[in-house]
């Protein structure tokens, strides 16, 4: 393969991150014509079509998706150093306002919070709790962590990481009610969850399946709800990084492995970068930072 040309590639995470050509465009200050000239040589030196193109959006292919998911975040995060780099010789003061989903705040962002307000003095940090981007702008946000997919226009939207769901039960349950062996087992038992709404999907032979549960208790918090299934009370549905824990120590046992489940998503969500203050920026740098761990999960 020819040697590729790392602002071509850059150009392409833009044009994937914003949509279209025409907006894609304008966020790089070049014509769509000079944009579009620069996806035809970059396909044409990796060999492979990357963007299915309309008048009016984008779609990846699978190569494009690959090397979309195997550069933007470092790229990203490249961007954001130099400008913290730029910034080097300011002093951080002013305020930030934060929102997260309670569980994440309180078992993560809440720590790196207090590390960032140690190293800055300067800044003071307001954090809600959120689980989607509602009230961005109501809220006069600076930046959301979120679980559902972004829908206020005008703000950018990053997918951060993937994260596998677990189906997982104590073992005192699973010894008192035993266990299902095909997902269609689970109505027959106590159910966990903090959204009743989001379904339970997986792939089986016959296709997909999704369970629309009936919770034997609902609490809106997925940190409840592990606590709840370690406690005996049934069985969860949940993210890897929150059930790895108690899976590991033997607290909760895996149920249902031979079937692949879907991925759920966390986003950050922002206004334009370039108009973003240096205190929002550092901090929105230093979360990501901490959080690129988790796209190994």
């Amino acid at each position: 393969m020819k040697s590729l040309d790392l602002n071509a590639l850059s150009w392409f995470c833009e044009m994937v991150e914003a949509g279209n050509m025409t907006l894609a465009a304008k966020q790089l200050g070049v014509s769509a014509p000079t944009l579009s000239r620069n996806l035809v040589q970059l396909e044409e030196r990796v060999g492979q079509k990357l963007l299915h193109r309309s008048a009016k959006r984008f779609q990846l292919t699978t190569a494009g998706e690959r090397y979309y998911n195997a550069l933007s975040a470092g790229f990203s995060h490249l961007q954001e150093q130099i400008s913290l780099l730029s910034d080097d010789g300011e002093t951080l003061r002013g305020s930030i306002r934060v929102s997260c989903p309670e569980s994440m705040a309180i078992d993560y962002l809440h720590g790196w919070v207090v590390e960032f307000l140690k190293l800055h003095p300067e800044v003071d940090i307001n954090l809600k709790f959120a689980i989607n981007d509602q009230q961005f702008i109501d809220e006069q946000l600076d930046l959301s962590l979120v679980v559902l997919p972004p829908t206020q226009p005008g703000l950018v939207q990053k997918k951060i990481f993937d994260t596998e769901m677990w189906v997982a039960a104590s073992p005192e349950y699973l010894a008192s009610h035993g266990a299902p062996t095909v997902p269609q087992d689970l109505p027959k038992f106590d159910l966990l969850t903090s959204d009743p709404a989001k379904g339970w999907g997986f792939i089986t032979p016959n296709g997909r399946y999704e369970l629309t549960p009936t919770p034997r208790y609902v609490i809106s918090s997925i940190r409840g709800v592990v606590d709840a299934a370690v406690n005996g009370l049934g069985i969860v549905y949940g993210p890897r990084f929150y059930l790895q824990a108690p899976v590991d120590d033997k607290r909760l046992v895996r149920l249902l492995t031979d079937f692949k489940t879907e991925l759920r998503h966390v986003y950050m969500v922002y206004a334009d970068k370039r108009l973003m203050p240096t205190r929002v920026r550092a901090f929105k740098a230093y979360v990501e930072e901490r959080l690129m761990k988790f796209s190994m999960l």
